[in-house]
């Protein structure tokens, strides 16, 4: 009896705080109770049930009576409804199809108000069923004078496009129509639902480009249309580079002009899309973000550091100039400004100010904090891996900074630092030396072992224990290795790390051995760089004492690994001990096995190629697309590629990225080039190269280097001379040095051209490993897909209209099981005329059976109403075959005809392909087309689809087709406007929509083509189209006495023609089907001798057509009756262009 109302409602969710939930939950049983009251109580639910779903609650129980809210008469009740539907209805509610009356009602509302809600909730609650069903009525209301319909409609025929594609194209014309509203803020929609549609695929908005650019230009102070006109342009233009010039002065105008940043902002990234090769322009559009960087505002700082980064993919030195207002933005208290602004310092980085940028981001580093403080050490990384370390010009300086980052706590970025170490020292042999060492270091700091999660920074300790065992020749203390790596508090590590460390402790004991012996080591000796980098480290000799304290050590810190909780550590500690074991045995015996220990880790190692996984070749009788284990029992697995430690395709990636874009500015920065340079002539793999091309290619090299006044150099040993073109030739030199500083300290940036440092030239090694037989490819990048795949993107605009082309119509289920049985009428037709025909009698004349005369009752009343089809002709039986067999066959064909005549007449199609000029400006082919119409006052109407081809190599502005013929002969109801600009060597389409008014006046149609050439005259060309007269007769089936009754009437037929055909050896049966075909022209009653026929036609407007047709000695002769003489004179044309050619 006291229904809460919505107020209270709210006010009671207030005071229940502490249970809430079961405050709701209590109203929500309320509100089903008030459900079932009368529209009143119903409309006040709905609006509580709004509101709880605001809360979260689902409210899909009541979606059935949300719609009868919704159907309500009254207004306020009918907004409650549309409400709460569009908040609560998505694609899964079953009784939206429900609404679709209603809504379709609503549109045809005299109140505007109702119009706008079913508008509004159509476009949140838009499914493709609603779509299918109400595209016809949103393109209605385009025709509607009420400017806030018209608005809506439009824009909410987006909605309808992106659920329903198929309407883009039947719609689209009465869309591009709206772009010439003379209200603007019917353009305004208009120009949103065209841009977003261009996002998906731009070349079908091409065409738009004209009438586009007029809006641009004369609109002057509606700013938000001028933002979608902009960023349609830039959607353009990359399809059309000339577009892009014809932009270049409004978008100047524009961007010194334009008060609103937002619009100014929006041209820059035009400009930056399609005119970037256009450099004072480039220069403006640098210098207006430099204003809007400068600018106290954060949101204008962040727009221009994103502006500025789209610039730098292009001209990277044009922002490198802005390097010092960059560097201030990594100040800034937004962190988006300073993520922003790390984003810009790939494209000011140089060899010259590496160093100073890797410290001033070390410097920020020390007092950043969670993830701006990640996003500081993957950008020193990036800066520093670009191009495979072609801004690198000291990897020791490198090795430090990547030591340093490896002392910040609580990274996530242990994984990418280890993935560095590993890569530098396997790609540089020459810093192999210094980095052993450093990671020895590395190996004892307990900062690591702090936080030993996987994954995290004590990742860095993988590869520190990989380069110490791997390069352990260079190690000459290995007790201090050793001894790092089994000590105790080793066991808290991952697995993956402590089983490294097991084996790298083996690789340590078997080089120590090795040194101790004297024997020599392959890695070191066949190798001219690494024993350069031997003889400057001060040599610690290794004796047998050494040696056995390391044995000692070992065993005697192995135990607690072949306990270990982890099985691949437990095994690789079982092994070790028991290899060491076994080389006791062989020394107490008196046999060393130093160098068979030394011999298991002297294979040569080079990094996987990034495609190496793509080039394996796949094993004969190999199913790659059968499943080896059943999917449901088999958990997902994710590949991580950052997990490949010798992953280096994003720096290939980058140096590739970086170089494209150079040379837009001039620069002084000429060591950069020279680096890159060096660096290019090793990008690709050694296996795709000739022996003979890399012979050349190290001459060359050799004697580059012999001219260079800074290469300390000297005559080159021909022992050098080997197929290998790492090999460097090293000059020994004599006196004392004094003392050298190997490295770099971490706390100083990288020697500068000055310094007095002897300066070492690194070669970087880029041979990858391959799988065996893999195949070439120069191409295997896979490219990202910018534009989605779906059915909207792939419409396309530019072909003409086809009968397919409408738009979906609801209809009634009587209409539906009408058109079922037309078709089996059809069907029924087609059987009767490919059935073999009864002889004709000899006494008498064979009828065709008329509609009128049908003996199905019902059939005879459709014929009538001339929706029906008339039934096939069918002969009468001869009279001398047997009684019961003639009433068999007569009832079958009174059954077939009765069936024929029940479905009215198909929709018949007539289409005609003609060529209508053709020279050396334009090419026009027009495809003439007549439908079947629904109804009798649009019977004449004819559609011509006119392709223009533009055949010159200049462009044509000012394109036009019009109709030249008077109105008392035909009217064009509809057109598709103006051609505009067509292009060189371009083609489009023009449609016309006629009604012809006078079928006998009306054979040939006259347009006027007008073009102006951009450097020619204009063209004036006048077109002619002949309309097929068979476009107008209308088949009709006579019986003998109505076709004498109209022979008899005077004025009916009261003009005559006749005309012969000749020489071509006709027979009546042909010149019967001929007829019929092609100018629906229909025997009226045929002689039995087969040599004379009567025939009967009637034009769409009521012109009676009667013929005799006589053949003899195989000619034809055709005797007209009509009423107009000018119908006569056109039908004897139409017969002398008549195709007879018997099957």
């Amino acid at each position: 009896m006291f229904e809460r109302t919505l107020v209270d409602l709210i006010r009671g969710i207030r005071n229940h705080k502490k249970n809430e939930t079961k405050f709701i939950n209590q109203c929500i049983n309320e509100i089903k109770e008030e459900l079932k009251g009368d529209m009143q109580k119903k409309t006040v639910a709905v609006q509580k049930l709004t509101y709880i779903q605001m809360l979260g609650f689902d409210i899909s129980w009541a979606s059935f009576k949300i719609v009868e809210v919704m159907s309500c008469n009254k207004f306020s009740s009918k907004r409650i409804g549309y409400l709460a539907a569009s908040q609560s209805f998505n694609e899964g509610t079953d009784v939206i199809v429900l609404a679709t009356h209603q809504i379709r009602k609503d549109f045809l509302s005299s109140n505007q108000s109702e119009a706008y809600l079913a508008l509004n909730c159509l476009s949140n609650i838009c499914t493709t069923d609603l779509a299918r069903e109400l595209a016809n009525d949103i393109l209605t209301l385009l025709s509607t004078q009420k400017t806030h319909i018209l608005k809506r409609a439009i824009t909410v025929l987006y909605k309808i496009f992106l659920r329903y594609p198929e309407s883009l194209r039947p719609a689209f014309p009465k869309l591009r129509e709206k772009l010439d509203d003379p209200e603007p803020s019917v353009v305004s929609c208009s120009v949103n639902v065209i841009c977003e549609l261009a996002r998906r695929n731009p070349k079908n908005y091409l065409p738009l480009a004209p009438v586009l650019f007029r809006i641009l230009t004369n609109t002057t102070n509606n700013y938000w249309m001028l933002i979608k006109i902009v960023k349609l342009f830039a959607a353009l233009t990359p399809h059309e580079p000339r577009l892009g010039k014809k932009l270049i002065d409004p978008l100047t105008n524009i961007i010194n002009s334009s008060p609103s940043v937002s619009l100014l902002y929006e041209c820059i990234q035009t400009c930056i899309t399609g005119m970037s090769d256009h450099i004072p322009l480039m220069k403006l559009c640098i210098s207006k973000l430099r204003t809007l960087i400068e600018h106290n505002d954060q949101n204008l700082k962040y727009l221009g550091l994103l502006a500025l980064n789209n610039i730098m993919k292009i001209h990277p030195k044009a922002v490198s100039e802005h390097r010092d207002l960059v560097l201030n933005c990594l100040e800034d208290d937004d962190i988006s400004i300073r993520l922003r602004a790390l984003d810009l310092l790939p494209g000011m980085t140089s060899k010259k100010n590496i160093g100073d940028i890797v410290f001033k981001l070390l410097d920020h580093l020390d007092n950043a904090e969670g993830q701006y403080k990640e996003q500081i050490i993957e950008k020193i990384i990036e800066l520093c891996s670009m191009g495979t370390y072609q801004f690198i010009t000291d990897f020791e300086w490198y090795i430090n900074i990547l030591v340093k980052l490896s002392q910040i706590q609580d990274s996530i970025h242990g994984k990418l630092i280890a993935s560095q170490l590993l890569d530098v020292v396997i790609r540089v042999k020459i810093v192999r030396a210094y980095s052993t060492r450093q990671m020895i270091e590395l190996l004892k700091n307990p900062k690591l072992m702090s936080n030993p999660t996987e994954g995290g920074m004590c990742e860095v300790l993988y590869a520190a224990a990989w380069i110490v065992g791997e390069f352990s020749g260079y190690v000459n203390r290995p007790i201090d290795a050793l001894e790092a790596f089994l000590q105790p508090r080793v066991c808290v590590l991952p697995s993956h790390i402590q089983s490294v460390y097991m084996l790298n402790s083996l690789k340590v004991f078997s080089h120590a051995c090795a040194k101790a012996n004297g024997d020599k080591i392959p890695s070191l000796d066949d190798d001219d760089e690494e024993e350069e980098a031997q003889e400057e480290e001060d040599q610690n000799e290794i004796t047998h004492e050494i040696v056995q304290e390391c044995l000692e050590i070992i065993k005697s810190r192995l135990t607690i690994f072949t306990h270990s909780i982890y099985l691949n550590v437990q095994e690789r500690a079982c092994l070790i001990n028991e290899l060491l074991s076994f080389y006791t045995v062989t020394k107490e015996q008196g046999n060393n096995i130093s160098k068979e220990l030394i011999s298991l880790f002297t294979e040569q190692l080079n990094p996987v190629g990034p495609k190496a996984q793509k080039k394996v070749p796949i094993p004969e009788g190999l199913d790659l697309d059968e499943w080896i284990n059943d999917p449901k029992h088999q958990e997902p697995i994710e590949e991580d590629e950052d997990d490949d430690i010798f992953n280096t395709s994003t720096s290939s990636h980058q140096k590739k990225h970086h170089k494209h874009h150079r040379g837009g500015y001039d620069g002084d920065d000429d060591e950069d080039d020279e680096t890159n340079s060096s660096h290019s002539g090793h990008s690709s793999s050694n296996f795709n190269r000739h022996p003979i091309d890399i012979q050349r290619q190290k001459e060359e090299r050799l004697r580059k280097q012999a001219n260079n006044p800074y290469m300390l150099g000297g005559k080159v040993s021909k022992k050098l001379s080997t197929n290998d073109p790492e090999n460097i030739p090293v000059v020994q030199l004599t006196g004392d040095l004094g003392h050298l500083h190997v490295g770099a300290s971490s706390n100083r940036p990288m020697p500068s051209k000055g310094s007095k440092k002897t300066k070492k030239h690194y070669t970087i090694d880029t041979t990858t490993e391959m799988p065996e037989g893999a195949k070439e490819s120069d191409d295997e990048d896979e490219k990202d897909n910018k534009y989605k795949n779906d059915a909207l993107s792939n419409i396309n605009l530019s072909e003409p209209l086809t009968a397919s082309d409408v738009l979906h119509t609801s209809r009634h289920r009587t209409d539906i099981i009408k058109e079922k049985e037309r078709e089996m009428a059809m069907l029924a037709k087609k059987n009767a005329k490919l059935s073999p025909k009864s002889p004709p009698s000899t006494a008498n004349y064979s009828e065709v059976t008329s509609p009128e005369i049908a003996p199905a009752k019902k059939a005879t009343k459709k014929a009538a109403a001339g929706s029906n089809p008339p039934p096939p002709p069918t002969a009468k039986k001869s009279s001398k075959k047997p009684a019961a067999t003639s009433s068999t066959t007569t009832t079958t064909k009174s059954t077939q005809a009765a069936a024929a005549v029940v479905a009215p007449p198909p929709v018949i199609v007539k289409k005609v392909l003609k060529t209508i000029l053709d020279d050396d400006n334009f090419k026009i082919t027009c495809e003439i087309l007549k439908v079947s119409p629904s109804n009798e006052t649009d019977n004449n109407q004819i559609k011509l689809t006119m392709k223009v081809q533009n055949k010159t190599d200049e462009d044509m502005s000012d394109v036009s087709i019009s109709l030249k013929n008077p109105a008392e002969q035909c009217v064009s109801i509809k057109n598709s406007g103006e051609i505009g600009v067509l292009e060189a060597d371009a083609s489009t389409t023009h449609t016309e929509l006629l009604n012809v008014v006078n079928v006998l006046n009306s054979q040939e149609l006259q347009f006027t083509l007008l073009a102006s050439p951009s450097s020619s005259p204009s063209i004036t060309n006048q077109l002619s189209i002949d309309l097929p007269f068979s476009f107008f007769i209308v088949a009709t089936k006579l019986p003998k006495d109505k076709f004498a009754e109209i022979l008899q009437k005077s004025g009916q037929v009261s003009a005559m023609d006749s005309t012969k055909i000749t020489g071509q050896s006709l027979t009546m049966p042909l010149v019967i089907e001929k007829l019929a075909q092609q100018l629906s022209i229909e025997v009226v009653q045929a002689h039995p001798n087969g040599q004379t026929a009567s025939f009967y036609a009637k034009t769409t407007q009521n012109h009676h057509i009667a013929m005799l047709v006589k053949e003899k000695d195989g000619n034809i002769s055709f005797d007209i009756k009509s009423p107009q003489s000018l119908l006569n004179q056109i039908l004897v044309k139409e017969i002398a262009q008549l195709t007879f050619s018997s099957k």
